[in-house]
């Protein structure tokens, strides 16, 4: 595997075994303070080049993209796309040597994070170009045609992004889109249909993956390199959603699609680069999702602010009303949760950071959705109009419908967020429990850190620290006993809400941990605030944990499955519609309305 000093930041860019890993040892039983502090920060000359390039996009994007009507048109301006193939938006952390701008991958964070709090169409075609782009490949592939052809792409400015999804759902682990071998192996043809494709509509290179059934009948995963200019690959047509409009996304068909074999990585190739394939496929869901997550976040916290400050209710400054102050106050707090997890994921030094990656995109949409919807109560019936109506009316037009709209999606792409809590919790008791595939590492000066951490703390985040540390050695021992008690891991995994359920308790001690970690580093190095923003997380989190436990075995999971099957089967409930009318309506030319009764 290739390494870049441009890309050294990048998770895939390694030198050496990966190191203990956050996630694994709490799902063990212990978290690792002696991993989170000093809580990590961006080096001072990284940050330095990211606040210029953050200075320069800035300029252009209020000069360039007028974000209202994107949204309103559902298309970016051709000459926008132009732009970003141009000032190499879309191969930020390839290497310099390779055509790229060769940032870090913080920096890169940064940038898409900047586009995402003006338009998050152009933030989700730089978190698909730079995340699922071929540029990402370029760390793993030895020299040979297939790098080149890649290299030269990018090199180009060239869009690119991942045809993955099909219309027979995500969660499938094979790919209906078939890869036939021709020219005795030469060369494939791929027959299927791809949806929700990210730069799908804009893009020069697909990453197509496929199932490759050789003459001996044997199938295999297989990705492809595609130039969208080979003749049955089709662009069938750009895909419209509640949000994110103008983002280029675009349901494909290929139709007898001829690629040659240089352009395949094969399932061997595919089993050799399996880590690097991992944090390939777990970067990119972070860069797409995670800075729009923090920057809508953020944007709530500055729009609250303004709508509070030029309130009043009878007189009364509406800040002053308790339950304001309890809603502002868990806002800027999540937030503050949000960013500490992103610090750590994309600057932690000295761990396994994969599986925080993991659980990132998770905590950061769902947590971005939590204060969205504070957001939208605090503001009322002004935060439900739209920005144009409130222009007419002659008060500030902030944007939170529009946010609120785009916002939805993030909790689905990448992965709806319940199934990649589901396949995590099933790799974590994998990992640490019935392959024992992980091997945990010497503590070091575990116990020292944990009373550092205490100590810098003092008051409810101490006793906020303690708790954390009694709860993950409860989520051990609960995934011992489950896991003993189910030897036979299907049996387990079958019970998926009992799997996703321990995934969340991770989660949610991960980044009270995070948070805990880095207020005690503030507090040694004398920020004012951060112990406040920890104590009002963690009695959060504390409540959210005390829900999250009682659902491991709620007893209902036969109820649930005759309920289910009596409605699906039309045999009980039907009263419940009422006089609904069930038929769907028209949606437009071409569509199968008035089909909702004949189903």
């Amino acid at each position: 595997m290739r390494n870049s000093s441009a890309s050294s930041s990048t998770p895939s860019a390694r030198t050496s075994e990966p190191g203990p890993s956050l996630s694994n040892e709490l799902y063990l039983g212990l978290l690792r303070w002696d991993l989170l502090v000093p809580f990590p920060h961006q080096d001072d000359d990284d940050r330095r080049t990211g606040d210029e390039a953050v200075a320069d996009f800035t300029r252009f994007l209020r000069e360039k993209v007028d974000p209202t009507e994107v949204d309103a048109s559902r298309e970016l301006p051709k000459d926008v796309i132009e732009e970003l193939r141009t000032r190499g938006c879309l191969r930020l952390m390839a290497a310099q040597e390779d055509g790229g701008r060769g940032l870090s991958a913080f920096n890169a964070f940064r940038l898409i994070e900047t586009a995402a709090s003006w338009s998050l169409p152009v933030a989700n075609m730089m978190g698909i170009g730079n995340g699922f782009g071929a540029g990402a490949y370029l760390n793993m592939l030895d020299d040979g045609p297939l790098r080149e052809t890649i290299r030269a792409h990018v090199a180009a400015g060239n869009f690119s992004g991942r045809a993955d999804t099909e219309p027979a759902g995500a969660g499938n682990r094979r790919q209906t889109t078939t890869a036939t071998p021709v020219d005795g192996g030469s060369a494939y043809i791929l027959n299927g249909e791809k949806v929700f494709i990210g730069n799908g509509a804009v893009a020069d290179l697909l990453d197509v993956t496929a199932t490759v059934v050789d003459d001996d009948g044997v199938a295999r995963g297989a990705s492809f390199f595609v130039d969208a200019t080979t003749p049955g690959l089709e662009v069938v047509e750009r895909q419209d959603f509640m949000g994110m409009n103008g983002a280029p996304i675009a349901n494909l068909k290929l139709t007898d699609v001829k690629v040659p074999g240089s352009r395949m990585l094969s399932g061997t190739e595919l089993d050799r680069l399996a880590r690097e394939m991992k944090e390939f496929i777990y970067l990119a869901r972070t860069l797409s999702v995670v800075p729009p997550s923090l920057a809508i976040a953020r944007l709530c916290l500055q729009w609250s602010r303004r709508f509070t400050n030029r309130r009043t209710i009878d007189g009364r400054p509406l800040g002053s009303l308790p339950e304001v102050q309890r809603i502002i106050a868990l806002s800027v707090a999540d937030t503050y949760a949000i960013e500490s997890l992103v610090r750590w994921t994309m600057l932690g030094r000295g761990a396994d950071l994969l599986h925080e990656h993991a659980a990132l995109k998770n905590v950061a949409s769902v947590t971005c959705w939590r204060i969205l919807e504070r957001t939208m109560g605090l503001l009322g019936g002004e935060g439900y109009e739209t920005a144009a109506s409130k222009a007419r009316r002659g008060i500030e037009p902030l944007p939170l419908e529009r946010f609120h709209r785009d916002a939805r999606g993030l909790r689905i792409s990448g992965g709806v967020d319940y199934l990649v809590d589901f396949l995590a919790g099933q790799i974590r008791l994998t990992d640490c429990y019935y392959d024992g595939n992980y091997h945990r590492t010497p503590a070091g000066d575990g116990a020292d850190a944990t009373e550092r951490v205490v100590k810098a703390l003092t008051g409810p985040c101490a006793e906020h620290a303690r708790y954390v540390t009694e709860q993950a050695a409860r989520l051990a021992s609960t995934c011992r006993e489950l896991t003993e008690r189910h030897q036979d891991r299907t049996e387990l995994f079958g019970r998926q809400h009992t799997v996703l359920t321990l995934n969340r308790v991770a989660n949610e001690l991960l980044t009270m941990g995070a948070v805990l970690a880095r207020a005690a580093t503030d507090a040694v190095d004398g920020s004012s605030g951060a112990r406040e923003l920890a104590h009002v997380y963690c009695a959060s989190a504390r409540r959210r944990l005390a829900g999250l436990w009682t659902e491991l075995d709620e007893g209902c999971a036969g109820d649930y499955a005759d309920v289910t099957a009596d409605w699906l089967g039309g045999l009980r409930y039907e009263a419940l519609l009422g006089d609904t009318l069930t038929t769907v309506p028209r949606a437009g030319h071409g569509s199968r309305g008035d089909q909702g009764d004949a189903e």
